[in-house]
């Protein structure tokens, strides 16, 4: 058997995914997440300058403080708007950083709180543009009880930001730049793939299709997604699709 060789694009996500793709993009925009040029080192925090070696594209993560235990009972799971109806009421969401338009919803009310206990939420916002897929608190429904209760744990943390990591990308990339031929790395090995469905109509990041594509943002780009991306399930072997 015989694999293709993939070209990193020099994306990241918080801490360790890249979003790299199997074929050349040259209908991308030079300015997007898709920029060969764009690179980060491991040794940069999650703001850091970008430097030009394309096979560094990781951003460190280095968030010390505890984080308490949260009880299920605590958190949202259902969607108290509809989802075609999200941000309806906001005339200008280009008004908002990222993180303060995913607070406007209260149906990622869930997928919030989670960034605000771990430590990301203001780490990840201090500079650049960045994309994130933001999963619904139905999404977060749809985890097991047992799953749910562990990564709420204080000494799952890491596990929690290795979940939330996968959800940003630190450059700007709208839903019609994303295809099959491009996937989120975790490791050398492993990676989160990209897949279209429906003839093109229906784009789904390891399991979470998008349902509410391209809000824009002060800062980047803002896709709500019905999944919640898991690394442990959806990571695949690299070389193999």
């Amino acid at each position: 058997m015989i694999f293709k060789k993939v070209k990193p694009l020099a994306v990241a996500a918080l801490a360790s995914a890249t979003l790299f793709s199997c074929a050349s993009s040259d209908n991308m925009n030079d300015t997007t997440a898709m920029d060969d040029e764009v690179s980060m080192s491991e040794t940069q925090t999650m703001a850091g300058n970008t430097t030009e070696d394309a096979d560094a594209v990781v951003v460190a993560t280095e968030i010390s403080a505890p984080i308490a235990t949260i009880p299920v009972a605590t958190l949202s799971l259902e969607n108290p708007v509809e989802i075609d109806e999200m941000f309806d009421d906001i005339g200008e969401t280009e008004q908002y950083d990222l993180m303060a338009l995913a607070e406007t919803s209260p149906n990622l009310s869930t997928f919030v709180k989670l960034m605000e206990v771990s430590g990301l939420k203001g780490d990840f916002m201090k500079d650049g543009s960045y994309t994130i897929f933001a999963p619904t608190n139905e999404a977060f429904a749809k985890l097991s009880q047992q799953d749910l209760e562990m990564l709420l744990l204080p000494e799952n943390k890491s596990k929690l930001i290795e979940v939330l990591k996968v959800h940003v990308l630190p450059s700007e990339v709208a839903s019609m730049q994303l295809n099959t031929t491009q996937r989120i790395k975790l490791s050398e090995e492993k990676y989160i793939p990209i897949d279209t469905q429906l003839n093109g109509s229906k784009m789904v990041i390891g399991g979470a299709a998008i349902l509410v594509p391209d809000v824009e943002a002060s800062n980047g780009m803002l896709h709500v997604v019905d999944n919640v991306i898991l690394p442990s399930k959806y990571a695949r072997e690299d070389g193999i699709r």
